[in-house]
């Protein structure tokens, strides 16, 4: 039978041994071996933690026992008792693999260096203890494991590696047959290994012959202790025994031990999971566990607060309950086919639906009681413009807009003849064009229901142009009546621009302005200095003119052309005295 794909683990570590034997090659330092031993710590850790788990599964076993639903069932503690023997029988054949590994594999290859052990069985307890690989003085010798493991083919070693993988083989079919076989509904399951040889008959074998619930441990089972046949090392495949430990450092090959040891007891928790599923008392029928979430009522007005109850509802989705309901007043309700009541809000205001569900315990069915309070609002919707109440051309405002009883994910808004982009949460960036100024445009909110879409008419907004900006000298307002010789020295470079300052209702940094052109006119006692410029920035000739004004000179920027978002645009003058 195949041994099927390496898990990535295996991956893991093959891929690391190959690694190391390249750069044992190359004479490197220990740091490098060492790195195996730490990863061998890593993973004896691990194992301990699976060993406490499965000890803490087979606790389980003796305090369902003592449970009160099962000690008036004599037939459950039967049951119980026949599942843990069942348990015990694993833990030995799981106890008696990982000896295998431990002892016959791990512990001789470190006693041939050392000339002691460095494992010791605890059989009481299923457990081994093994001393730290730091102790080993040849940690970099690569012969041993080869030739106990590796070698050519035809060597003892060589055969004694393939018997690793072989047992392990077996172990994993005798623990599939094992955690398999169980009676359930009159069917009696048992899985045959013998018909697995890769995943797709592993998948129809699960599905024709072993429990639904117990298939995905099982296939945990098969995949975690089933090793391929052969693996590549560099541009070739060679055996898995090979692989694995030709050339390889007894420190690698311990950490390979120790990870199969690792997927032994991996299996044998899953093993063990699924014996201990199967001495549960459930009282009530479950298939389907869903998490619920309620509250006392469904409706929040703004700035209000609500207490919601979170739980998990287990059911048996295969049988309708009866459910016995009546209503405080005369909304109309239809019970479905699948268990659930369509209530119809035909009136605003607070309702109760209100009646009783059938719940059957142990064969013996119970009538419980149960109510839920809703309300049903008027829907209307709300739109609003954060930034002010007419709309720009050309600029990005800022619109919100909800509709009462709907979550805001579901609504939408539109506006005729301006773009429309939602920002979420309810809020969306409206631009109207230049083509738009002097027009109304009419606000409309939308909400999706399951019912379809549902309109709301919202206020009507006049899209006008933007303000005149008002033009800057570099940082120097068009207010700004003297100005020393250093700042204009200092701003020379800036040259002109148009803004807005603090006073303007909308954000500044949303609004731009390009200068196409504009004349700069100085003014010195009887001299007048004209001069043109084609762009934002001052000419070189205007600095210079700029850089000799004296003190009592006057400078003034006209003719400034320009565009913004709403358009071609013609500012005033901008005019200033040097100091």
């Amino acid at each position: 039978m195949a041994g099927g794909k390496e898990t990535p683990r295996q991956k893991m570590i093959g891929m690391m041994y190959l690694v190391l034997t390249a750069l044992l090659a190359l004479n490197v330092s220990k740091e490098i071996v060492n790195a195996f031993v730490k990863l061998d710590n890593k993973l004896m850790e691990g194992n301990r933690i699976l060993i406490d788990k499965s000890e803490s599964i087979m606790q389980g076993f003796d305090e369902a026992r003592l449970t009160e639903s099962l000690a008036k069932v004599p037939e459950s503690q039967s049951a119980v008792l026949n599942w843990k023997k069942r348990a015990v029988e694993i833990r030995k054949k799981v106890f008696e693999m990982d000896h295998f590994i431990q002892m016959e594999c791990k512990n001789k290859m470190l006693f041939e260096i050392e000339q002691e052990d460095y494992v010791v069985p605890d059989e009481e307890n299923f457990r081994f203890k093994t001393r730290n690989l730091m102790e080993v003085q040849n940690k970099d010798d690569y012969d041993i494991a080869t030739r106990l493991f590796g070698g050519e083919i035809g060597t003892s070693g060589y055969a004694f590696g393939a018997e690793i993988r072989n047992k392990i083989h077996a172990f994993r079919d005798e623990l599939m047959v094992l955690v398999s076989e169980y009676e359930y509904g009159g069917k009696k399951y048992k899985i045959d290994p013998t018909a697995i040889s890769d995943s797709l008959s592993l998948e129809e074998e699960l599905r024709k012959n072993v429990y639904p619930e117990d298939q995905d441990r099982i296939r945990g089972i098969y995949k975690t202790l089933s090793l391929p046949e052969k693996i590549k090392d560099f541009e070739s495949e060679v055996d898995w025994q090979l692989g694995m430990f030709d050339h390889a450092p007894v420190v690698a090959a311990s950490a390979l031990f120790t990870s199969l040891s690792n997927d032994i007891r991996s299996a044998e928790v899953q093993a063990l999971e699924i014996l201990s599923s199967r001495v549960k008392v459930e009282p009530f029928k479950v298939n389907k566990i869903e998490p619920m979430a309620f509250a006392p009522s469904n409706y929040m007005n703004l700035g209000d607060s609500m207490q919601v109850k979170i739980m998990i509802a287990a059911y048996d989705s295969t049988k309708i309950s009866e459910v016995k309901f009546g209503m405080n007043d005369s909304v109309n309700l239809n019970q479905m086919a699948n268990g659930t009541i369509s209530v119809r809000a035909n009136t605003a205001g607070k309702h109760t639906l209100f009646g009783q569900i059938a719940i059957e315990e142990r064969g013996i069915k119970k009538w419980k009681p149960w109510s839920y309070s809703y309300e049903v609002g008027q829907p209307s919707g709300v739109v609003s413009n954060e930034d002010m109440t007419i709309i720009y051309a050309g600029y990005d405002h800022t619109f919100s807009a909800s509709v009462s009883g709907y979550p805001q994910d579901k609504t939408m808004l539109s506006l005729n003849g301006a773009s429309v982009s939602a920002q979420g949460g309810g809020k969306y960036t409206i631009r109207a064009p230049a083509s738009a100024v002097g027009q109304r445009l009419n606000s409309v909110i939308s909400v999706r229901t399951e019912q379809g879409v549902k309109s709301f008419n919202g206020p009507t907004y006049m899209v006008r142009k933007l303000p005149t900006p008002q033009v800057f000298f570099g940082s120097i307002p068009s207010t700004q009546g003297t100005v020393s010789k250093s700042e204009v020295s200092g701003n020379m470079n800036v040259g002109i621009r148009l803004g807005y300052d603090n006073s303007f209702p909308l954000n500044p940094s949303k609004v731009s302005f390009t200068i196409t052109s504009f004349d700069m006119v100085i003014t010195a006692g009887n001299n007048i200095i004209n001069r043109h410029s084609d762009a934002a920035g001052l000419t070189t000739e205007m600095k210079s003119f700029l850089s000799r004004a004296g003190s009592g000179s006057t400078v003034i920027f006209k003719n400034i052309n320009a565009r913004g978002p709403s358009g071609a645009i013609r500012v005033p003058p901008m005019g200033f005295e040097v100091r």
